[in-house]
């Protein structure tokens, strides 16, 4: 039930008493008064609106935490990659500096 209070009873007296006609003036309050009480938005509109807003954030906020998790993993796999050739690097200098000390001494 919606929380707008139209009496409808008062507005047909109040257009009848200006001089219109009791079939119009029914007919008028009935589709204002539709238009009125089917527009207006309840307390239980709106906390229906909120569930669903927040019921979407934490939709988002944990697929967010997945794919923030799955960014961390890929760049620990990358970081270990890169230290790996970074030692086979050092390695390889270090030979060749022995080879060139060995060739030179």
């Amino acid at each position: 039930m919606s929380a707008l209070a139209f009496d409808t009873h008062r507005a047909v007296k109040v257009l009848c008493e200006a001089g219109a006609a009791e079939p119009p003036a029914e007919a008028f309050v009935e589709t204002i008064g539709d238009a009125l009480i089917g527009n207006v938005a309840t307390k239980a509109d709106f906390a229906e609106s909120e569930a669903r807003v927040l019921s979407k954030i934490a939709d988002v906020r944990a697929e967010l935490k997945t794919d923030i998790s799955l960014v961390r993993a890929e760049i620990g796999d990358s970081a270990g990659r890169l230290y790996r050739r970074w030692w086979l690097m050092a390695a390889g200098i270090a030979g060749s500096t022995a080879a060139l000390v060995e060739l030179l001494g």
